[in-house]
This record gives C-alpha cells, sequence and structure tokens, in this order.
C-alpha cells in the first residue's frame, strides 16, 4: 500500500485485461470468406451460393478469369476457402444425379480449416437436403445430392504445432527483448550507476545505443536457436525465403526495443517496468495480434484496436513465409508498418530519454 503505483497497476491491470479477454478470447469461426467460382450459372448453381451466404458463416463473393488463379487468393489471404461449382451442375441434379463439387482451403490454421469444411459441408448438406425433399414431393425415384470433395492446401494434415511453432517463435522474441530492455535502463538508476553514465562524455544516443545493442545480439540469438528448433525437431520446413524472414525480424526487433525502452522511461523500479511490460503491452499483443484468437471474429471496435498492434503484421509475415511461401509482394504492406511502427516509437523513447538527461 506504501506503493501507490503498484497499487494501482494491480487493480487496474486485470480490470483492463478481463475487459480485452471478454471480448477477444474466441476460437469460433465466423464470416469465413468464401470465394465462389459458378461454371454452371444456373438457377441451382446460384440457389447454392445464395444458401451459403445466408447460412451465417460464410462471405461470399464470385470470381471468374481462370481457374489456375484460384490458389492465389488462398496464397494472398482474400479467401479462405474456394468452392468450384461444375459445368453441367444443374442439369445433373434435374436428371436425380448427385454431383461433386471441389473446395480449396486454407489450412495454415488447422481450427480455421477443420471448422470451415465443417461449416461448408453442413450447408451443402441442409442444400442437398432440400433438393431431396423437393424430388420425393414431385414421386419418382430420383435423388438427388451435392457433395464436397475438400483439398487442403499448406497444411494438409491440419497439425495445429505447423500452424503455432512459427507464431510462438514471435512470441517469444516479444517477450524476451521487450521485457529485458524495460528493466535496462531502470536497473542504471536502482544501482546508481545512471548519474555516472550521465556524468561521461557520451550523448545519450549512445547510451541508449550501448544498451540496445547487446539485446539485437540476444535476439539474433533467439531466431537462430528458434530456426533450428523448428526445423530439426519439429520437422517443419519453411516453403519462403530465410534473408526475407531475417529482415522482418528485424523490423520486429525494432519496435519491441523501441516498446522496452519507451517503459524503461516511464517506470521508476524494475518491478513496475515488469507489470507494465505484461499487463499493457505483451498480454494485449498476444491476445489481440490472432496468436491464439482469430482476428476477423472480434468485435469491430477490437478489430480496429488490433491494426496497431505490431505483432499482429508480424505473426502475418512470419506463417506466411513458412506456410505459403510468401515473398515482398504479398508482404510488403506488413513490412512497411513495422518498420514504420518501430522507427516512431524509437523515436518517441529515445526522445523521451534525452528529457529525462536533461
Amino acid at each position: 500500500m506504501r506503493d501507490r503505483n503498484l497499487a494501482r497497476l494491480l487493480i487496474i491491470a486485470p480490470l483492463f485485461q478481463l475487459l480485452v479477454l471478454g471480448f477477444a478470447a474466441t476460437t469460433d469461426i465466423r464470416e469465413i470468406r468464401l470465394a465462389v467460382r459458378d461454371n454452371d450459372r444456373s438457377w441451382h448453381s446460384r440457389e447454392l451460393s445464395r444458401t451459403l451466404g445466408a447460412s451465417g458463416y460464410f462471405k461470399t463473393d464470385f470470381i471468374t478469369g481462370p481457374e489456375n488463379g484460384d490458389g492465389n487468393l488462398l496464397v494472398s489471404g482474400k479467401a479462405g476457402l474456394v468452392l468450384i461449382i461444375p459445368e453441367k451442375f444443374s442439369e445433373l441434379l434435374l436428371k436425380g444425379r448427385s454431383v461433386s463439387q471441389q473446395a480449396l482451403a486454407d489450412g495454415t490454421d488447422s481450427n480455421f480449416g477443420v471448422q470451415g469444411l465443417s461449416y461448408l459441408q453442413k450447408a451443402v448438406g441442409g442444400f442437398s437436403a432440400r433438393l431431396l425433399e423437393r424430388a420425393q414431393k414431385r414421386g419418382g425415384g430420383s435423388k438427388p445430392s451435392v457433395a464436397v470433395e475438400s483439398r487442403v492446401w499448406y497444411n494438409p494434415g491440419l497439425v495445429s504445432r505447423v500452424y503455432m511453432a512459427p507464431a510462438i517463435m514471435s512470441l517469444l522474441l516479444m517477450v524476451t527483448t521487450l521485457m529485458i530492455t524495460s528493466m535496462a535502463l531502470v536497473k542504471e538508476r536502482e544501482e546508481g550507476t545512471m548519474e555516472q553514465l550521465i556524468v561521461t562524455p557520451l550523448r545519450p544516443g549512445e547510451i541508449i545505443a550501448g544498451k540496445l545493442l547487446p539485446f539485437v545480439i540476444v535476439g539474433i540469438i533467439e531466431i537462430t536457436f528458434a530456426l533450428l528448433v523448428i526445423r530439426f525437431v519439429f520437422q517443419i520446413h519453411m516453403r519462403g525465403s530465410l534473408p526475407t524472414l531475417l529482415v522482418f525480424s528485424a523490423f520486429f526487433l525494432l519496435t519491441t526495443l523501441g516498446l522496452g525502452l519507451f517503459v524503461s522511461t516511464l517506470v521508476k523500479t524494475q518491478q513496475q517496468a515488469m507489470l507494465v511490460s505484461v499487463f499493457f503491452v505483451m498480454m494485449p499483443f498476444m491476445l489481440l495480434s490472432g496468436f491464439a484468437f482469430p482476428v476477423e471474429n472480434m468485435p469491430g471496435s477490437i478489430q480496429a484496436v488490433t491494426c496497431i498492434i505490431p505483432l499482429k503484421y508480424f505473426l502475418t509475415a512470419v506463417r506466411g513465409i513458412y506456410l505459403k511461401e510468401q515473398g515482398w509482394p504479398e508482404l510488403w504492406t506488413q513490412a512497411l508498418i513495422l518498420f514504420g511502427w518501430g522507427a516512431v516509437i524509437l523515436g518517441i523513447a529515445v526522445a523521451n530519454f534525452r528529457k529525462r538527461l536533461d
């Protein structure tokens, strides 16, 4: 109770986490981006598309052009599922035949792949049941039905470890570099060595560089070991470019080190630095970045908040490089945001540190 700042943190932080977690913590999959290629363009195909859109699970979009571009929709993330309605779809159903249609699914997130295909099968099954019911009312022995043959891309076995291991590497990199950086300058103040640094000829930028460079090396070592563990222990192969991943890691290190330095300029003790880092930075980042819960299923106001979470963009890049072989054409937006975020927060932290030196 003597430490009022600590008391406020212990009261406010859990309430803040409860509010965030209550809105963000959901594994339900809703509004899946479904691209429909209608090669039949008949009443039955349009009715099937309408049924899928009205199911409440999908946001349907019709696609045209060459079919060899369907996979690009999954690579770019513009669609999570692609449904291909074959030619003569209506003709075969009117003859009382069974019709199979192909569905391509983005399997990077095993939970998304399983639930998305399950919702698709359920919606198509309902459409097929109504067709059968109408055929029975008309009489005759026809039994029209519609089936879905699914093909899962990027993670055919729908193994969750393939999706989570690269993300865990990203999370551990953030936790380590942010935590140790946030306590670095505070420790100097507590031990009384900050005054000795201030009276030296070193400029503030040089003091900060001396504090941050060792943690840059720590981050590089962590990334190296993590890549080796993911490759040789978990047997997960990187489909994309290693240099591209390293560039994104450097941009992300810029944000975590900047955030850690900024926190260290706001607090007075290592205990406060740890609590602020955990409750107000790391936990929101983990909950709102898409690490465990799909961002697309969060309320609109929470989704707006996720736009300022740098971990969200780094996770998108890491998973895209590892699983989808994405490169700069698909990820240049994430790179620009990460670099800008890191440069801004590091600049603010350095400016705040200069004021304290004065």
